[in-house]
């Protein structure tokens, strides 16, 4: 069973939106050009039946949908790195900390 973070848990609530862009642009994620100008949307490779893997974000952490789509893109992150949603937070939170001290 893989392990998964839920929306209203607390690690998510201290990520910020471009803390995730700047993983994702860390890790080989493109954005994509979406019509929805409150979504940032990533690609990152393939599936397994070759399907562009997309990551969907909100561009501010204020909406009322943002710690769901903020928690899918981690479950998405932790499936496809096979770690544990708490370690991408981790990755995340050391990426941020990384670009300051930059």
């Amino acid at each position: 069973m893989i392990e998964q973070i839920l929306q209203d848990e607390f690690q998510i609530n201290s990520l910020q939106i471009a803390d995730i862009v700047s993983y994702l642009n860390h890790n080989g994620w493109q954005a994509v050009p979406h019509p929805n100008p409150y979504l940032l949307v990533f690609q990152g490779g393939t599936d397994d039946i070759g399907n562009p893997i997309q990551l969907v974000l909100p561009i501010q952490n204020t909406y009322e949908d943002s710690r769901r789509l903020i928690a899918k893109a981690i479950n998405l992150l932790a499936v496809l790195q096979a770690k544990s949603p708490q370690e991408i937070i981790k990755l995340i939170t050391q990426t941020r900390t990384s670009s300051v001290t930059s």
